[in-house]
């Protein structure tokens, strides 16, 4: 169970969290931030349902079920936050070509780590935002 989201991989962040790099999911505050308090620099874990290119045929099925680390940054204007992918996921989609702007991501996020605790994100069924 977890949080779905299926979403084009965005970059130009100004402040991205340490640990991360500046390819970035938008996600509805409502839908996790606001709803589990969180604040700049929570872990979310996760994995990958499915990556498509906008508008093309690339399908990288290889890719299903690998887990990714991102690292919240709150978006202060607007209703959305940034989930920006670390350091250490972000090579599995770069080594395929996955470009920010061509390419649509579906995830599972399923925990939350900080201050030392993992918070289990929806776990009575699965959302979609």
């Amino acid at each position: 169970m977890g949080l779905i989201l299926k979403k084009v991989l965005h970059s130009g962040g100004v402040f991205v969290p340490e640990g991360a790099v500046n390819i970035f999911l938008r996600v509805p505050k409502s839908f996790l931030s606001a709803p589990y308090e969180l604040q700049d620099d929570a872990v979310v874990l996760g994995e990958i349902l499915g990556v498509e290119e906008v508008g093309g045929e690339f399908e990288a099925d290889e890719m299903i079920g690998k887990g990714i680390e991102l690292v919240l940054r709150q978006g202060y204007l607007g209703s959305d936050d940034w989930l920006h992918f670390s350091r250490n996921s972000w090579p599995l989609l770069r080594d395929y070509g996955i470009f920010p702007d061509y390419f649509q991501i579906t995830v599972i996020l399923k925990e939350i780590r900080i201050d030392g605790k993992t918070i289990p994100i929806y776990p009575k069924r699965d959302v979609m935002a």
